[in-house]
């Protein structure tokens, strides 16, 4: 592992919904942000403070925890999370981390993580076992907010059914060109009104922010390149998430390069190489390669989760998905 400077900080900002409350792990009325779903807040902070200085096939794992839970936090409101890199010892790293909601301290301690190869987790059927995995390939645009409702799902739910994710980034408006498809703004009036209540509505049932920015549509071909160069260091999800809540909730450009460079600092991409991805001709053409193929496997639509040939369109028919995967299972 690469030197780390003491005093190295590293702040995000998390979003917690109901999922993390303590009554969703047991803890029955208790509907605040519960200590677990906390830790896991500042060790996934500390991880991203010093994942850029790993080396080839490094990782690190969470080792020793010792914080004091100060204050009570609540869903639907930011939590802003501080990891400071203290010291090093062999594979040791230890981390001063102070959690705070609306500049109230909430959690603060120390947090021991240890740099190990990966190849250390690796089962000895990896093979098999990865043959037999379930395997969910997720379309999406950064130009769609139901992309955005459904990125914020998608992660979790292959992960509580144990399966493999794709994340499939596609250009929206070339797809529809392509197959003359759906555009919802361009149809009647009530319906133009009622489409757009409905995101709303859906926004608040997810408990996720939503604030369109109000130059709609900015031209997504940047971030859809990055997100193809983040999925390349197994952080596609992180910087997906990221771009999508500046986007829908924050007023932030997706066209700005140096916005998106931020992002991908944030979530521990190389800046320079973020840069690089955003004119890429190599993905360039892999967008185009992801175009032909939604075409050829019949989609006319974002988002879209295809498993075994079937596809499953929009954010709403996610329950629809876990419904058939419970039904595979039996």
């Amino acid at each position: 592992m690469q030197t780390i400077e003491t005093g190295t900080l590293f702040s995000q900002d998390f979003h917690p919904t109901a999922e993390h409350f303590a009554s969703a792990v047991g803890n029955e009325g208790v509907d605040v942000i519960s200590t677990t779903a906390l830790i896991l807040f500042f060790e996934t902070a500390s991880d991203l403070l010093i994942k850029p200085f790993f080396e080839h096939g490094e990782v690190s794992v969470g080792t020793r925890v010792n914080i004091e839970h100060c204050a009570p936090a609540h869903a639907g409101k930011v939590i802003q999370v501080n990891a400071e890199f203290l010291h090093r010892k062999g594979r040791r790293l230890t981390f001063k981390v102070k959690v705070t909601q609306n500049n109230k301290i909430v959690m603060t301690g120390t947090h021991e993580r240890a740099v190990v190869n990966r190849n250390k987790f690796e089962h000895p059927n990896k093979t098999n076992i990865q043959a037999n995995k379930r395997r969910i390939d997720f379309w999406f645009d950064f130009h769609s907010p139901w992309c955005y409702f459904a990125s914020h799902q998608i992660g979790e739910l292959a992960r509580k059914n144990n399966c493999e994710l794709i994340w499939r980034p596609v250009h929206l408006a070339n797809l529809s060109t392509a197959v003359d498809g759906r555009r919802p703004l361009e149809a009647n009036t009530p319906f133009v009104n009622w489409y757009t209540q409905d995101q709303y509505d859906t926004a608040q049932l997810l408990n996720l922010p939503f604030c369109p920015h109000e130059k709609y549509p900015l031209r997504p071909s940047r971030a859809l390149r990055i997100a193809l160069y983040a999925d390349e260091c197994n952080l596609a999800e992180a910087f997906i998430k990221a771009v999508m809540r500046g986007y829908w909730a924050e007023q932030k450009d997706i066209s700005d390069l140096g916005w998106l460079m931020q992002v991908g600092s944030t979530i521990g991409l190389n800046a320079s190489s973020v840069e690089k991805a955003a004119s890429s001709e190599e993905y360039k053409k892999s967008l185009s390669n992801n175009l032909n193929n939604a075409v050829a496997n019949k989609m006319f639509g974002l988002p879209t989760s295809i498993i075994n040939d079937k596809i499953f369109w929009g954010n709403d028919r996610l329950n629809y998905l876990q419904y058939y995967l419970d039904e595979t299972l039996k």
